[in-house]
């Protein structure tokens, strides 16, 4: 039964994510506009614009997506780890609401 229960979470979880892979680029950003409210405005600001406290979002390059992922997981400077709280998909999130707001093409 254990077995049986594994792979209906399993199965449940792919699903969810094939759902989520189908969602086109303006409901993928507008899913990580929200999730940037609850999680990095208070400290990069409205819209990306820095309030004086974190790293101005509007500047961050499009080529450096590693980077943007090693630093929300790992904290860099001031900004604390990130990596205990957002899952992967949720970075991916983010980084298409930046994006968005930056104007980069796909």
């Amino acid at each position: 039964m254990r077995v049986w229960t594994q792979l209906t979470a399993v199965l449940v979880l792919a699903a969810l994510q094939g759902a989520a892979s189908a969602q086109s680029p303006a409901e993928l950003a507008e899913a990580g506009r929200k999730l940037y409210i609850s999680s990095c405005q208070r400290c990069h600001g409205i819209n990306l614009a820095s309030n004086g406290i974190g790293l101005d979002l509007r500047t961050f390059p499009q080529a450096e997506k590693e980077r943007f992922l090693r630093s929300v997981t790992n904290g860099v400077r001031a900004m604390p780890p990130w990596g205990g709280i957002l899952k992967p998909d949720q970075l991916e999130l983010l980084w298409a609401y930046i994006g968005s707001v930056n104007g980069w093409k796909p």
